[in-house]
């Protein structure tokens, strides 16, 4: 059995590399210097995991060299962890390469329908992760801190099998796991990232009330859309939590304008006021947010 990891940065490295760790045969499909670093030297891990894996364990295919087509047909499974802007282009990889289902593990929401759209539903799961991971430089991850790992949908019962080695449990409702990790990914992300932090400085009163009140905002629109989703109390005690457990963790938004990437605000703020609109509820924190982080580029 191979599994192919499409999109392979941080947390998607950190995914193969277990992977590879439990004896499992890997595909890593990546791009740029941390791709070929990846075929060449394999990757370092440091933090909660002092490991390195080296090149020759796992197959490694290159964005910008295309798909030999003896690849084909080569993996079972695919596990995409790409930005959401890369969505439907690594959607495309895994129909070429992948014969069985497919996983969606990325930050937003809509990842998981466009996946449906192209791949069909019957081979799409999703699940998020609150694992802190970034890239310090390529070739390397640093994993903060060890989180939940949340898979539902068809075929996740597969998945939380591959994936046992990151303690991946399987939840019935897939709508609420996405939007649950959508109110932290709005909480932190665009304000640690506009204001160049770590993701603890964010449990300062100033910021954590700012963090608080978008999350909120964005939780009404959820409830408006009749996602089952906890009271507002138990979501900032699990904002606090999160931002306690990963206080030394870059968050991805702010790796992204620190290096001049586009960013997924349309996927995580965007999506609410998207949303919001459509619901007939006023998100204007999450409108301005997405403002600030378009003008940062």
């Amino acid at each position: 059995m191979r599994i192919g990891v499409l999109g392979a940065g941080a947390i998607g490295g950190l995914i193969a590399a277990k992977l590879v760790q439990a004896g499992k045969e890997v595909l890593v499909h990546a791009k740029g210097e941390h791709g070929a670093l990846l075929a060449i030297s394999g990757l370092g891990i440091t933090g909660k995991w002092d490991f390195r894996i080296d090149g020759s364990s796992w197959l490694v295919t290159l964005e910008d060299a295309g798909l030999h087509p003896e690849l084909e047909g080569c993996c079972d499974f695919a596990i995409i962890t790409c930005k959401a802007k890369d969505t439907t282009r690594l959607a495309e990889v895994a129909r070429f390469i992948c014969t069985g289902p497919v996983l969606s593990l990325q930050n937003g929401l809509g990842n998981v329908e466009i996946l449906q759209e192209i791949l069909g539903p019957h081979r799409v799961a999703g699940g998020v992760t609150t694992n802190a991971v970034f890239r310090p430089k390529a070739g390397e991850i640093n994993w903060v801190a060890k989180g939940e790992l949340l898979i539902g949908g068809r075929c996740s019962g597969d998945f939380v099998k591959i994936l046992s080695c990151l303690d991946a449990e399987e939840v019935t409702d897939l709508d609420a796991i996405l939007w649950q990790k959508l109110l932290l990914n709005v909480a932190i992300n665009p304000i640690a990232a506009i204001c160049g932090v770590t993701n603890g400085a964010l449990l300062s009163e100033e910021m954590f009330n700012q963090s608080e009140a978008t999350m909120l905002e964005a939780a009404s629109v959820a409830r408006m859309e009749g996602v089952s989703i906890p009271s507002n109390e138990e979501l900032v005690d699990r904002l606090r939590s999160v931002l306690e457990s990963t206080s030394e963790n870059l968050c991805s938004m702010l790796q992204d304008v620190k290096e001049g990437r586009e960013t997924e605000i349309d996927m995580m703020c965007g999506e609410v006021v998207r949303r919001g609109e459509r619901s007939g509820v006023s998100t204007p924190l999450n409108a301005m947010l997405t403002s600030q982080i378009k003008a940062l580029r």
